[in-house]
């Protein structure tokens, strides 16, 4: 079964928080995750791997550069979910 937006949003928003060190209630969905959450680009990479498992799909390298905020990388997975 699908999950909506909003279950997408939730399940990346504690990840986020986690992997980041960021507490929950501050992460906002167009935060930028180099500029706003601090994140390197191996912290980028680790999310990305972890989003593929937990959603079991296959993000190809030309779509990351335009996943920079978790409202991006929400609507991204759920227009590829099941596919």
């Amino acid at each position: 079964m699908a999950l909506s937006k909003e279950q997408i949003y939730e399940k990346l928003a504690c990840e986020v928080s986690k992997r980041f060190e960021v507490p929950r209630e501050t992460i906002e969905g167009d935060h930028d995750f180099v500029k706003r959450l601090g994140a390197d680009s191996i912290d980028v990479v680790e999310l990305v791997v972890e989003v593929e498992d937990e959603f079991d799909i296959e993000i190809p390298d030309e779509d990351l550069d335009e996943l920079t905020t978790l409202n991006k990388v929400t609507d991204y997975i759920y227009d590829h979910q099941g596919k």
